[in-house]
């Protein structure tokens, strides 16, 4: 007579003799254990792990392509040799930097060709790119130099409103030392043009207040000074 107990026995090949109980493992030691937890967590932890080294990848490429964007950006840059080019290059780089040195380059040889207004634009347009460009200290320094040039370029052919946007920028408590003591310099400089020493000797002490003792501009300032004796006399506060 057959044994009965082999009426029990899972046929070969059945997958039920593989089923995890847990009594089975009540007394099991650690590496059993793990075993347990990895065949219950295997299909998880896989797509869990697989999605986190995807996601370092992914941003991995992407560092790694902004940097060799940035590359491609400043090579782009360096190609533009005339007007067109540069201007170009901005339009096709706003938020960059580089689009707004771009621009001041293009403004600066329109000024040495004397073509005041044209670069005035031009340096209108750099500043607002700048100002796309972001808030860093350098970032500042180019939006404040297209603003003073422009201004600068505005006094050359006349405009009125010229040394109210100069004086905006030796006032600019953000604008770097350098460019706020030359704003302060040039109004001096018209003023006395005008002959107006009142105004002169205003500036000229401001920039005593206003900028470190051993600025680059001293020796400029000093050297109006004792050209123009009238500067000499203390402006009234």
């Amino acid at each position: 007579m057959p044994d009965a107990s082999s009426n029990n026995q899972p046929p070969a090949g059945d997958d039920r003799n593989l089923v995890i109980v847990d009594e089975d493992f009540v007394n099991a030691d650690a590496e059993d254990r793990l075993w347990l937890f990895w065949e219950r967590n295997k299909g998880t932890i896989v797509r869990t792990t697989t999605a986190v080294v995807v996601g370092i990848l992914g941003y991995l490429a992407f560092y790694f392509w902004n940097e060799a964007r940035k590359d491609a950006i400043g090579e782009e840059y360096t190609a533009c040799q005339d007007e067109s080019a540069r201007r170009a290059f901005a339009g096709r780089h706003p938020g960059e930097p580089s689009a707004a040195v771009a621009m001041i380059e293009v403004g600066d040889d329109l000024k040495k060709a004397n073509k005041f207004a044209e670069a005035a634009k031009a340096y209108d347009e750099a500043s607002r790119l700048a100002g796309l460009a972001g808030k860093a200290p350098a970032v500042n320094a180019l939006g404040v130099r297209a603003r003073l040039y422009s201004a600068l370029s505005l006094q050359e052919t006349g405009d009125p409103k010229a040394s109210a946007a100069i004086a905006a920028v030796a006032d600019d408590v953000s604008a770097p030392e350098t460019l706020r003591g030359f704003a302060m310099l040039t109004l001096a400089n018209i003023a006395i043009a005008k002959g107006d020493a009142a105004t002169a000797s205003k500036w000229l002490n401001t920039m005593d207040k206003r900028l470190r003792a051993g600025h680059v501009w001293k020796s400029d300032k000093e050297m109006l000074v004792q050209s123009e004796p009238a500067l000499l006399a203390p402006a009234a506060k």
